[in-house]
């Protein structure tokens, strides 16, 4: 397997147990050792959704994803509106383009999902062109799309760069690529270390900053137009979880329990904790929107 930046020198930056980081002396790019792996990711993301609504969490969650959705399709909206066709790559419950075709008249919505219950869930119950492959294996004619969207994809795949190539061949001429990623220079990744919520090393295989994204977009002749480092969906709740995860010393409880029906006394502690912590944390990623140091990188560049 070839690594994505293809330099001979590293160094390991963390130890995790088993799991070990490493950061290419060339370039920055970071990597776990699991990128040494043959993953199967079929089998691995198979159940990553865990329920028959196409979802991770509980019904109520569920709710405000869907609310959040709309706002990002919405997003996409705004970015052209001219645009009348995209490929959403893991594409997961499918509401981003469910809503991008029933309000902003897109005539062509595809996503690829290789999860079992969001594949059904987004074919069946929302009606929508959805591949169960990886993007590398897709089949579609070159410059076929106006946008292609990727929102926390490349940290989870072996060939990010490959992924890249291939949006760029299926962009229509100025079309846009949107990507959003967990930021390796966040400033609770730095406070927290191994309780950083978006380290989840089971899932990730490459770290982001924006320095290395953008250097790998440039690289294949992508014009770069935006990039902040604040998610109104992700930012504030990372923060948040990653920090009382260090205060406690514990496995990010909150989000576990969010997953499930159930929670503890223990549990209890962690939410007043998490509540205490939310508006604080969100002036925090607010101030920092468009500096390299907020929780996630969101970064939209156009093909020349």
């Amino acid at each position: 397997m070839v690594r994505i930046c293809n330099h001979k020198k590293h160094k390991e930056i963390s130890c995790f147990d088993s799991i070990r980081l490493y950061e290419c002396e060339a370039c920055g790019i970071v990597f776990s050792n699991k990128y040494w792996a043959e993953v199967d990711a079929r089998r691995l993301y198979e159940d990553y959704y865990k329920n028959e609504i196409g979802g991770k969490f509980n019904f109520s969650i569920e709710c405000i994803i869907r609310i959040f959705r709309f706002f990002r399709a919405f997003k996409i909206f705004t970015l052209s509106s001219s645009a009348k066709e995209i490929l959403d790559i893991g594409s997961g419950r499918g509401f981003m383009l469910y809503f991008l075709k029933k309000y902003y008249k897109y005539n062509k919505c595809i996503g690829t999902q290789i999860s079992k219950n969001a594949l059904i869930y987004s074919r069946e119950k929302l009606e929508l062109e959805i591949y169960d492959k990886d993007l590398l294996d897709l089949s579609i004619e070159e410059e076929s799309f106006d946008i292609i969207t990727a929102f926390h994809v490349l940290e989870h795949v072996p060939k990010p760069e490959e992924y890249i190539e291939k949006t760029l061949k299926l962009l229509k001429s100025g079309g846009k690529v949107v990507i959003e990623v967990p930021n390796f220079n966040s400033w609770t990744r730095k406070l927290t270390n191994k309780y950083w919520l978006s380290l989840d090393l089971c899932y990730h295989i490459y770290f982001f900053t924006p320095e290395t994204l953008l250097s790998l977009l440039k690289k294949h002749s992508f014009r770069v137009r935006t990039v902040h480092t604040f998610s109104l969906e992700y930012s504030t709740f990372i923060s948040a979880q990653s920090i009382v995860s260090l205060i406690t010393k514990t496995d990010h409880l909150f989000f576990n329990n969010l997953q499930t029906a159930g929670i503890s006394f223990v549990g209890l502690c962690h939410t007043f904790l998490f509540i205490l912590l939310t508006p604080l944390c969100f002036l925090i990623n607010l101030a920092l929107y468009f500096s390299k140091r907020g929780e996630v990188l969101l970064v939209v560049a156009e093909k020349s």
